[in-house]
């Protein structure tokens, strides 16, 4: 299986957000992108799941300190 990436992550950002300006790094975190809030990461969860075929933790996205972190964690899941 492919690994998931962070232009993956930006993809699925942009389109649940609704803002397609959005550019992510594996540095930034949830705080530095408008719009990124409690529900958001849930539905951001929700099509990271779909996308990669299995269910993933969205507590445990929500506590990885950086998006290259929660991009690790997707893959380790």
């Amino acid at each position: 299986m492919a690994e998931f990436t962070i232009q993956e992550l930006q993809a699925i950002a942009r389109e649940v957000i609704g803002d397609r300006d959005i550019e992510l790094a594996p540095e930034m975190t949830a705080a530095d992108v408008p719009g990124w809030d409690s529900l958001n990461h849930t539905l951001i969860t929700m099509e990271i799941s779909a996308h990669v075929g299995r269910e993933v933790d969205a507590e445990k996205l929500a506590q990885q300190p950086t998006f290259g972190a929660l991009v690790e964690q997707v893959n380790a899941a």
